[in-house]
């Protein structure tokens, strides 16, 4: 198999070294490339094309959300995991409503970081369990703790389901629509009617109820 390719970008050059040291050790895992920037790391992923890009969010050039938006609208197969020191809740709505497929701190263990990695290349979403309950009970609406098949399928059509599994794991309208072969104003539909069923705000808030309910893809 394949190593899972990854592209770093942050502007801490020691903390860039470090990351290389801890993912080196892992065989599934391969650095190749770094940006100290986040246009320098937009660029550098367009050319790669690497599985994983693990960003901070305040960059010297462009923040963490302006290189999560344009690398989802350019380089589409490329999964954006971000490690910051930022817990602020507009901060992690902005990222995730702007494409991002993990949200990781940096007081994390290495081994989250690893596993991060794998399941964001995996296609599922990572974001820490405090800060997605956090973020659902801020909208009034947190998922279960111990969801069950029938509690979370009621409600929701086959097709809806199929939506939401792979909006859980930050997949544009557009990405959805090619994976279940339906229209993009179909899928338009079907978010709409998850979104009152579910009783949440709009997208972000049905990707972070998808994944505190456990209802994603793999």
């Amino acid at each position: 198999m394949n190593p899972i390719q990854i592209v770093l970008i942050d502007d801490h050059a020691v903390l860039r070294d470090g990351l290389k040291l801890l993912l080196g050790l892992e065989p599934d895992l391969d650095v190749v490339g770094e940006a100290g920037g986040g246009e320098e790391g937009v660029s550098l992923t367009e050319r790669l094309r690497p599985q994983i890009v693990v960003t901070d969010v305040g960059l010297p050039d462009i923040d963490g959300v302006e290189v999560t938006r344009r690398l989802r609208e350019r380089v589409v197969t490329t999964r954006v995991l971000v490690l910051t020191v930022h817990d602020e809740d507009e901060y992690i709505y902005s990222l995730m409503h702007a494409g991002a497929s993990g949200y990781l701190l940096k007081n994390s263990a290495g081994k989250d970081l690893v596993d991060a990695i794998r399941t964001v290349a995996a296609g599922r979403p990572w974001i820490q369990p405090e800060i997605a309950e956090r973020l659902l009970q801020l909208s009034g609406k947190p998922a279960p703790e111990r969801p069950t098949p029938d509690s979370l399928i009621e409600p929701l059509t086959a097709r809806e389901l199929a939506v939401l599994r792979h909006l859980s794991g930050a997949a544009s309208n557009r990405e959805i629509a090619e994976q279940l072969g339906i229209g993009i104003r179909t899928v338009e539909t079907h978010l709409a009617n998850i979104y009152g069923k579910l009783m949440v705000r709009g997208r972000t808030e049905a990707m972070l109820w998808a994944i505190r309910a456990g209802v994603t893809q793999g």
